[in-house]
């Protein structure tokens, strides 16, 4: 179960918490109440009309009378109310029977409404990964067709090149960024990325033409960082490690220092550093 349902059946569940409790209170029993509190005034009455005899307010005629007739008053204030009669019929929808209804309908309505108005998909991380890939390919297809019908558009074919890329189509993405020639000269991310292409596809080798691709992104821009780290790859590859820790030393002053990037190009710097003290010292061998 993901977390969004499990999240969804937990606030419908307090929903319908919430609602029937309520209803299945027990109701409050008004008539034990009721015979207290007469309970209470008539005692009061009494005790306020044996103060009126004690201080010869009233006579012991008028007394007697009016305490008779509160004894009176009193039982039948606090008698018993009458049961109901056995042939009466209890309401169909009890408070019992609305909190059932609620508690079962109310997951349902939830269910339907999201199936309504929602996303199931959304619900299946792999269904909606599978639609989302089956989506971008529809897209760079319609891209591709498009360049077929009107290959007058270097940048055009600069997108479906990278878009090639990133879905492991190399060979597409090769003859896509040929064709995207005019596109990439000046833009060195594309450039890099081209560079990055035939690298890949040379088993990681940078000699040739991903060299030539990167000196010419670095004449755009000296400072542009995936070009240095490149550039150094390029040289260290070649036996150049002065030319490498170079390269990674103006790289490592572009980079936040403590980044991930910044401890990688150090590692790699330590390195070359390393390999051109040892090859200064073969050359200096007799």
């Amino acid at each position: 179960m993901s977390i969004f349902i499990a999240i969804a059946a937990a606030l419908t569940l307090l929903v319908i918490a919430w609602l029937v409790r309520p209803l299945l209170r027990p109701a409050p029993q008004d008539g034990v109440s009721s015979q207290r509190l007469n309970t209470a005034i008539y005692r009061d009455q009494l005790a306020a009309l044996d103060q009126d005899l004690a201080n010869g307010t009233i006579s012991p005629a008028d007394h007697e009378a009016t305490r008779d007739e509160l004894q009176l008053r009193l039982l039948d204030d606090t008698a018993e109310p009458d049961a109901p009669a056995p042939n009466a019929t209890a309401p169909f929808w009890s408070a019992r029977r609305t909190a059932v209804l609620i508690a079962v309908t109310l997951p349902l309505l939830s269910a339907g409404m999201y199936r309504w108005l929602g996303n199931l998909a959304a619900l299946d991380p792999v269904a909606a990964q599978s639609a989302a890939n089956e989506q971008v390919e529809q897209m760079v297809a319609s891209l591709a067709a498009k360049l077929q019908a009107n290959p007058d558009n270097p940048k055009g074919w600069a997108m479906l090149a990278r878009s090639y890329k990133v879905m492991g189509r190399l060979d597409e993405a090769e003859q896509a960024y040929n064709k995207a020639t005019d596109a990439i000269s000046n833009h060195p991310d594309l450039l890099v990325d081209f560079a990055e292409l035939l690298a890949l596809r040379a088993q990681n080798r940078m000699d040739g033409r991903p060299t030539a691709l990167i000196r010419q992104a670095l004449a755009v821009d000296p400072e542009h960082p995936s070009a240095l780290m490149m550039s150094g790859v390029a040289a260290y590859q070649r036996g150049d490690f002065d030319g490498a820790v170079q390269e990674w030393e103006k790289l490592l002053s572009l980079l936040e220092p403590g980044s991930e990037d910044a401890k990688l190009t150090q590692e790699n710097l330590d390195d070359a550093r390393a390999q051109s003290a040892m090859a200064q010292k073969k050359k200096t061998r007799p």
